[in-house]
């Protein structure tokens, strides 16, 4: 039985982790806490269903056109509505991504309708026994996919020189800037990157959490992987989302399902408390 839990909890903190890589992203790039991610997740999974309407194309090309969609909304919202702020107080940026989840969420509302939508799975969701374990292949393209994530983002940071220019623009904005890095093309890839990554974890989670506008809940769960594992650390965004998807099942099966979801308050809050950097994460002290 304690396989099967811990079968089922990876696939839980691997989605998770998909959400928990997309605020750190975020906010490793840019110092802001995109606390409407959660409902870009949401929205993003929503994109395949409106391309499909206005289009009629399949679910495959569809799920390409998305893809690009959103990473011309990530520039959208970076140049429209995060670069004006981007000398403004901490707290208006934070209160402008709440904001932003806030109108997408209603505008899916208002144009989808506030019901559940099916949404297919990328692969088969019939079971298969491995050793006694029941595995499923759509859950495990959630693990894969959110490893695969990270491999690619290890990747574009440590091999390429694209990579570095962002590195170095969040290091120091003024030097970046000096050896002729475009700081504000920097943060704009940032804000598509991440909003590539939402689209992605959307159209995975969808099948598995039901598709509606509310599902942009997930967010709250992204965000206390985050902190769990590191906001400044995308490997900590991986570990801390698996870890929170193992604790949350243990919890379930073995004290109660009604702590299920407590428990990420309970964890949020500890971490908080005792080691603010999170288990990967750097503390950094900042003067102000």
């Amino acid at each position: 039985m304690l396989g099967q839990l811990l079968a089922s909890s990876v696939t839980a903190g691997a989605v998770y982790a998909l959400v928990a890589l997309g605020f750190v992203l975020i906010h490793k790039g840019t110092g802001v806490v995109h606390f409407g991610y959660g409902d870009q997740v949401t929205f993003g999974a929503y994109l395949v269903l409106i391309i499909q309407f206005l289009t009629g194309l399949p679910f495959w090309p569809a799920v390409i056109v998305a893809l690009f969609a959103s990473a011309f909304l990530g520039w959208a919202i970076y140049n429209g509505l995060m670069r004006p702020l981007r000398n403004a107080p901490l707290l208006v940026q934070i209160i402008a991504t709440l904001a932003l989840g806030t109108v997408m969420r209603e505008f899916l509302r208002a144009y989808m309708g506030p019901n559940a939508w099916s949404f297919p799975f990328l692969l088969t969701s019939s079971s298969f026994d491995l050793g006694g374990i029941l595995l499923v292949p759509a859950n495990l393209a959630i693990v894969g996919v959110s490893l695969a994530l990270l491999c690619l983002l290890f990747f574009l940071f440590e091999r390429t020189f694209r990579g570095k220019s962002i590195i170095a623009a969040c290091d120091n904005r003024t030097g970046a800037s000096l050896v002729g890095v475009s700081v504000s093309g920097v943060f704009s890839s940032i804000w598509m990157l991440a909003s590539v990554i939402a689209t992605v974890a959307g159209i995975l989670v969808a099948p598995v959490l039901t598709l509606s506008p509310e599902m942009g809940l997930i967010g709250i769960k992204g965000f206390v992987a985050a902190i769990l594992g590191g906001f400044n650390s995308l490997t900590g965004a991986v570990v801390g989302g698996i870890l929170l998807g193992v604790i949350e099942t243990l919890v379930g099966a073995y004290i109660s399902s009604a702590l299920k979801d407590m428990i990420s308050y309970g964890i949020l809050i500890l971490v908080v408390l005792v080691r603010p950097q999170g288990l990967l994460g750097i503390l950094s002290v900042k003067k102000v």
